[in-house]
C-alpha cells in the first residue's frame, strides 16, 4: 500500500493500522507492506526503482490522497511488471477520483461503492469497484467497558460535523477528536456512553460529485463499545448496515432528532434497546478483523487477472 506522507485520520487507519490489524488473519501467502508516497516528490523516472521493489504480479493500492498528482508515467513501470494498480478512495470527494488511471477502485462503504460505480459508468469506464469495509480502532477491543446503570450519550469527533439541537445539547457530551492523538487521550471517556451520537448536518449527506462517501465509522465505534447509536437515516450505510427499522434512526430536523433521542432515553435497558443492541452486534461482526481479512483476500484474488 502507498499512503499519503501525512499520517492523519482515515489515511492512517486505512494503511498502517489496517495492515497490522489484518495480518494475523491473512493467509501466510499474502504479504502486506506500507510505504509513504507523494507523486510531487517522486518523479516518474524514480518509479522504476519503486517498481523493482514490488513483486511481479502484486497489487499496489494507493490510499486516498496518495493518488493525488499521479500520472500514467508514474504507473507505467508498475504495469510493466504486471502489477495491478488500485486506489482505495475511502472518503475522497468524487470529483477528485480519476478511475481512468487505475485497474480497480476500492470503496470503504456500500453507498460509496455504488457512487463510484456510477462515476465509472458516467465516464464510460468498466473499472471494477470493490468493497473493503472500514474498521473500528483496534484499541477499542481492549477497552474496559464500565457498567452503565444510567442512560448517557456522547458525540465523538469534530464538533462541526454534528447537528445537535438546542433542546438536547446539554445531554450530549462532546468528545472533540480532530487528530489521531486525540483519540488516544479520549479512550477512557469513549467507553462510558450507552448511546453514541452520529447525526450529521444534512449538507454532508447530499449526493453528487462534490462530496465524499464516508464509511460508517461512528456506527462501528459504537458497536465496538457495545452501545447503540442515534444517527440520521441518510448517513452513509446507516440503513444498509442496521436496517430501515432500526429504532434510533432519525431525520436531520431538530424535532425528529429530539424525539428519537427521547425514545432512546425512555427505552434504555428495555426490549427495544436490547433489540437495537443485537443489530449493532451483528454489524460489528461484519467489520471484525477476520471478516475484513476475508474481504481483502477476495479483492486480491479477483485483482490477480487484471495486472
Amino acid at each position: 500500500m502507498a499512503r499519503p506522507l501525512a499520517q492523519r485520520g482515515s489515511a492512517y487507519m486505512r494503511a498502517e493500522q489496517l495492515v497490522e490489524l489484518l495480518r494475523p488473519d491473512l493467509d501466510p501467502g499474502i504479504t502486506l507492506s506500507v510505504r509513504p508516497f507523494h507523486a510531487l516528490v517522486m518523479p516518474p523516472i524514480a518509479m522504476r526503482a519503486v517498481a523493482r521493489s514490488i513483486p511481479r504480479g502484486a497489487l499496489c493500492i494507493f490510499v486516498k490522497s496518495a493518488a493525488k498528482h499521479l500520472t500514467r508515467a508514474h504507473l507505467a513501470p508498475l504495469r510493466k511488471r504486471g502489477i495491478t494498480v488500485a486506489q482505495d478512495v475511502v472518503d475522497m470527494k468524487l470529483r477528485h477520483v480519476r478511475p481512468e488511471l487505475f485497474d480497480l477502485l476500492i470503496a470503504a462503504s456500500l453507498r460509496g461503492q455504488q457512487a463510484l460505480r456510477d462515476l465509472c459508468a458516467d465516464k464510460g469506464l468498466s473499472c471494477p469497484v470493490e468493497l473493503l469495509h472500514h474498521h473500528f480502532d483496534p484499541r477499542l477491543q481492549a477497552l474496559p467497558l464500565p457498567e452503565r446503570p444510567e442512560f448517557s450519550c456522547g458525540y465523538i469527533g469534530r464538533p462541526d460535523n454534528a447537528m445537535i439541537p438546542e433542546a438536547i445539547r446539554g445531554e450530549v457530551e462532546t468528545v472533540d477528536i480532530s487528530v489521531v492523538e486525540d483519540f488516544e487521550r479520549a479512550l477512557p471517556r469513549i467507553g462510558r456512553f450507552a448511546l453514541h451520537y452520529g447525526v450529521r448536518p444534512e449538507s454532508q449527506t447530499a449526493h453528487g460529485v462534490n462530496r465524499g462517501y464516508k464509511p460508517f465509522t461512528k456506527g462501528f465505534t459504537a458497536a465496538a463499545c457495545k452501545a447503540n447509536i442515534l444517527v440520521n437515516r441518510d448517513v452513509d450505510d446507516a440503513v444498509e448496515m442496521l436496517g430501515a427499522d432500526y429504532p434510533f434512526l432519525t431525520d436531520p430536523t431538530p424535532e425528529s432528532i429530539t424525539e428519537t433521542f427521547r425514545l432512546a432515553q425512555d427505552s434504555y435497558g428495555g426490549p427495544l434497546w436490547r433489540d437495537a443492541l443485537d443489530r449493532m452486534e451483528a454489524m460489528r461482526a461484519t467489520v471484525e478483523p477476520a471478516a475484513l481479512a476475508r474481504q481483502l483476500t477476495e479483492i486480491i484474488t479477483r485483482a490477480a487477472p487484471l495486472g
